[in-house]
């Protein structure tokens, strides 16, 4: 074979593996690559080069094919190595393509949250008593040193944890482990992910209204409405993983449990890494922000741009490409 039929019979290889490289680099067009036929190209124009080297094929044909693989291989080592970029790629695009495919179970997850937080948040006012055998006397205790009337909020939290900083970590802490705790109970068939969300629904509701019927509640919402957006979110998501995973126990299908279980923990984990994440922010938001003396202007302000960003986020984020993760 000749040098010029050789590089006849392998130049449908060269432009495909080059278009693949040309997608693959372009930042707009990169959701499009198909990373499942790049290696498989890649090494065909290695072999490709390696051929025309030992033929000693011309100069230009060589440089040309050695060109074409350092392109590969770079586009290869971006996209398995992982790290930052693969982090972000999860968290902004992974993460609401998951979420909107698993609208069902998010809905469900808000109900079992916001139902009984809002039955007991009216309700407690008229029924107090109700509040109390939840609350216990030490949770009323809280709630009226916290939130009373004419409490300095700022001044106990700072008392009770000594900075900020320690604010921030306790309430990253608390936060995270609430998400755990839904997505680990997701193991007993969903039941322990729903008694967490259940208990924090109908405990949350029980507490703001407590404040609203024994303290003050412009304090207490003042407090909460910074963080509280991506705070609930982010359980309501763990929730969404928790039972992701109890109902590939309960409904496995044609797989065996254990194959089901597998697929399914694939799926929820970046559920509940974008879940940990979102409790993460609500908890600097919380240690740094809430603390702060601003206008109820501006800290009603805030929590409405929240909400509307999450909206954006999970109805918009991750667009392209999102029939990969349908349900």
């Amino acid at each position: 074979m000749t040098p010029s039929q050789f590089e006849k019979h392998i130049l449908p290889r060269w432009q495909r593996l080059q278009h693949l490289i040309e997608v693959a680099e372009t930042p707009s067009r990169r959701a499009e690559a198909d990373v499942t036929v790049l290696p498989a190209a890649f090494r065909e124009v290695s072999h490709d080069l390696s051929v025309a080297q030992h033929r000693m094929s011309p100069q230009r044909t060589v440089q040309r094919l050695n060109e074409l693989v350092i392109r590969g291989y770079r586009v290869l080592e971006r996209r398995t190595a992982g790290g930052a970029e693969s982090f972000l790629n999860m968290i902004l695009v992974t993460f609401p393509q998951l979420v909107r495919a698993e609208w069902r179970l998010f809905w469900w997850c808000s109900a079992v949250v916001y139902v009984p937080f809002l039955a007991l948040l009216f309700l407690t006012p008229h029924y107090p008593e109700w509040a109390m055998a939840l609350l216990g006397p030490d949770g009323m205790a809280d709630a009226e040193q916290m939130y009373g009337e004419g409490a300095d909020l700022i001044e106990e939290l700072r008392g009770k944890f000594g900075s900020d900083f320690a604010m921030f970590c306790f309430y990253i802490w608390n936060n995270v482990s609430i998400d755990f705790r839904c997505f680990a109970g997701g193991l007993l068939g969903g039941v322990g992910a729903l008694l967490v969300l259940l208990f924090n629904g109908i405990y949350l509701g029980a507490f703001a209204g407590y404040i609203w019927y024994a303290g003050d509640p412009t304090n207490f919402w003042l407090w909460v409405c910074g963080h509280g957006p991506l705070e609930m979110t982010g359980m309501v998501i763990s929730g969404v993983a928790g039972f992701r995973l109890g109902l590939s126990i309960l409904k496995p299908g044609r797989m065996l449990r254990r194959e089901a279980l597998v697929l399914a923990g694939r799926r929820a984990l970046p559920l509940i890494i974008g879940a940990a994440v979102m409790t993460t922010l609500a908890a600097v938001i919380e240690g740094f922000w809430s603390p702060r003396q601003f206008s109820p202007l501006i800290k009603h302000s805030f929590g409405a741009v929240q909400w509307a960003i999450i909206a954006a986020f999970f109805l918009f984020a991750g667009r392209r490409g999102a029939a990969t993760h349908a349900a």
